[in-house]
């Protein structure tokens, strides 16, 4: 996991007006006071062989940057971060003011730990006391040592009025979990710093789901609640509305109300503040939530299968519904669609269960709840998230192989990757090692994130990702 801390020292004065922003909620997205400097604490995501982590929360609940004679508390979020869909994408934690100075370290303290897994090691996993049987999928609350670690920056940085500047820390699964699946936060381990780490560009924050609790016409701010956190972004005149009624007349009076499900692709500005850079329709009323999950088993006769649900719309999530719950959808009379998420996906089918398999990613629009068992009204394809080798490249499209044990043990050992340069089909964005398709070295050793959605593909073929972003390690 890569668990990028964007710190922002934007117009940093004194301690006092580090006080006084420190008062605010922690969490909120957007809203950090202006004349301030700001911390911006962003995450993005590989675990021992045999094992696939499904979901993996945790909470960052303290932070301290540190310069060689003080600390600087940096406010920290109250909700844990899911983790496994920053392989690819940046979670934004919070935006705080912090105090002019020279800092050459920054300390975090993790706790309450969650981890659920498939396991396809061959044997039964003994975990924090609970066992796993191979095959099965469990939910642990792991043993973990070294939560608080203080990681030295590579270089100081130095805060002053007006900064701006970026820190990034990686949290590695691989280095994080032993055999037995115990977590170690150790520094220079399995957290350690990124480089470069400073003078990083403003992140984005993509594809958020979320319920719209406000919308404020005369500032031109809609605000966005959902299971992770809140978020107040701003609506101008380049924000492009996607899949709204044809009421809408791309404008935020006209086209957004409390209620609506969207999902939103926001920018981080200089000034801590988000403008929504993009928002899609998802639907137009909140009463039945949206949950999304990645698949771990299909039941075609039963018109069910199971998902581990890693994020959902409603504010503060769905009692009884944890972020890692491993839950049953029956889909029987629900609709199946492909989600908008500006790729051209003609041609590729999702019309019903045999168009499902495991570690497809999709939300269910969940009519009701009994336990851990939804109806689902609609069953919509999302994007895919998993990291894999490239084994062979015919550009745009290549073979991703080495794939998380999740897809093996259901029977795939390989998945053909398509890829777009063309702007009318949607553009694969390219970041890492490589700028493009055939950037990337085809004989198995370049690693790869990926993200898009991934289509089950009958008769003996290979399934397919339409691959909205590609990075190489």
């Amino acid at each position: 996991m890569r668990f990028r801390w964007c710190i922002r020292a934007l117009a940093i004065v004194s301690l006092l007006a580090l006080a006084g922003c420190s008062s605010g909620a922690p969490g909120t997205f957007g809203s950090a006071p202006t004349q301030t400097g700001t911390v911006s604490v962003v995450m993005t995501d590989t675990p021992p062989s045999g094992v696939t982590i499904l979901a993996f929360t945790i909470l960052v609940s303290s932070a301290t940057l540190n310069t060689s004679t003080s600390k600087i508390v940096v406010p920290t979020p109250t909700s844990p971060i899911e983790v496994t869909r920053l392989q690819t994408e940046t979670g934004f934690i919070s935006s705080n003011a912090i105090a002019a100075g020279n800092y050459t370290s920054v300390t975090l303290t993790f706790s309450n730990p969650s981890l659920t897994f498939e396991n396809n090691t061959g044997a039964t996993l003994t975990v924090a006391g609970n066992m796993c049987a191979n095959g099965s999928v469990c939910t642990v609350s792991p043993t973990a040592v070294n939560t608080t670690t203080t990681i030295s920056l590579p270089s100081t940085l130095a805060v002053t009025m007006g900064s701006s500047d970026t820190l990034d820390v990686d949290l590695s699964l691989t280095n994080l979990f032993s055999n037995t699946l115990s977590a170690d936060f150790a520094a220079g381990s399995s957290v350690s710093i990124i480089s470069p780490a400073l003078d990083q560009t403003l992140p984005s924050f993509e594809d958020v789901v979320a319920e719209v609790t406000s919308v404020d016409t005369t500032h031109s701010t809609v605000t966005l609640e959902n299971s992770v956190g809140t978020s107040v972004a701003t609506v101008n005149s380049s924000t492009v509305f996607h899949d709204f009624p044809s009421a809408c007349k791309s404008t935020l009076a006209s086209c957004v109300s409390v209620g609506q499900i969207l999902a939103a692709n926001m920018d981080l500005q200089s000034t801590a503040a988000l403008i929504a850079t993009d928002l899609y329709f998802k639907d137009a009323s909140s009463s039945e939530p949206e949950v999304e999950g990645v698949i771990t088993s299909v039941n075609t006769p039963a018109q069910q299968f199971n998902m581990v649900v890693l994020d959902e719309s409603a504010p503060g999530g769905i009692a009884g519904l944890q972020i890692g719950t491993n839950a049953t959808v029956n889909s029987t009379g629900a609709a199946f669609t492909v989600d908008d998420v500006g790729m051209d996906t003609t041609g590729y089918l999702f019309t019903g269960m045999s168009d499902l398999m495991p570690g497809q990613e999709v939300s269910v629009l969940q009519s009701s709840l009994s336990g851990t068992t939804l109806a689902a009204d609609r069953v919509l394809l999302r994007d895919s998230r998993f990291s894999a080798t490239v084994s062979k490249t015919a550009c745009p499209d290549f073979t991703a192989a080495s794939l998380p044990s999740i897809f093996v043990a259901a029977g795939t050992s390989q998945i053909s990757v398509v890829t777009s340069s063309v702007a009318a089909n949607g553009l694969t964005e390219f970041l890492g090692k490589a700028n493009e398709c055939s950037a990337i070295l085809g004989n198995g050793t370049a690693i790869v994130s990926l993200r898009g959605q991934l289509f089950s593909v009958a008769g003996g073929g290979l399934p397919t990702l339409v691959a909205s972003k590609v990075i190489e390690h």
